[in-house]
């Protein structure tokens, strides 16, 4: 059996991971707000303390939402860090899939705001990986879930909905990473070792316009 590090800081329940051969987990929890830089590492080296010196690191699976772009981005960068050291790939695996629900095989909707209005639905079928979250308008989105028939879940605390059904709140950790990872097919772990790892983005990355009379507008850079 491989051993595998697994890191979720895409939320402030944050947690790191480590499975060596078929040894119980280890998880250390933690944390993660606006100083993923500082609080990923201590609990990160603990555990890579636990690993023997005659052995290394076979996969490392990262959270990547949604949630927190900045702690995934931290924990990919990491990852990759560390992955240079042991000669094994780092895996981006959705947060949806370190979850009681996704785990218990079966079909469900995971459902979240995604701020400004909008709102995301995705099906995702019984043990396989979701696709990516679409946006929808309120009453779209309601009628979604109105028509559903499978469980519903959510890792945003705050989301409610309007419909009168059954909602569950999920805190993905790094162990159910672990144990999602080796409840995926074989074509599917192939499929994420083959997809460069990225935080899951519900909107394209927001790009601010340079004010009017700024220097970059003038042409006034050193060395334009």
């Amino acid at each position: 059996m491989p051993n595998i590090l697994a890191i979720e800081t895409s939320f402030p329940a944050a947690s790191i991971a480590l499975q060596l051969g078929e040894a119980p987990v280890i998880q250390k929890d933690f944390e993660s707000h606006r100083q993923q830089n500082q609080l990923l590492f201590p609990p990160l080296q603990q555990l890579l303390e636990q690993l023997p010196d005659n052995q290394s690191l076979d996969l490392i699976i990262v959270g990547t939402g949604p949630g927190s772009y900045s702690g995934s981005r931290i924990s990919i960068a990491a990852a990759q860090g560390i992955a240079t050291v042991h000669a094994c790939p780092v895996v981006g695996q959705s947060s949806f899939l370190a979850t009681d629900t996704w785990l218990q095989s079966q079909d469900s909707l995971v459902v979240g705001d995604a701020r400004r209005g909008a709102f995301f639905a995705t099906h995702i079928p019984a043990g396989k990986l979701p696709p990516e979250p679409q946006l929808h308008e309120r009453p779209a989105f309601d009628a979604i879930v109105a028509s559903c028939q499978s469980p519903i879940f959510t890792l945003d605390a705050q989301m409610s909905l309007t419909e009168d059904q059954s909602l569950i709140f999920e805190s993905p950790t790094a162990e159910k990473h672990i144990l999602a990872w080796r409840t995926l097919s074989p074509e599917d772990q192939s499929q994420q070792k083959l997809t460069p790892p990225s935080p899951t983005y519900l909107r394209a990355p927001f790009i601010t316009k340079a004010k009017p009379g700024h220097p970059l507008l003038r042409g006034k850079v050193k060395g334009q």
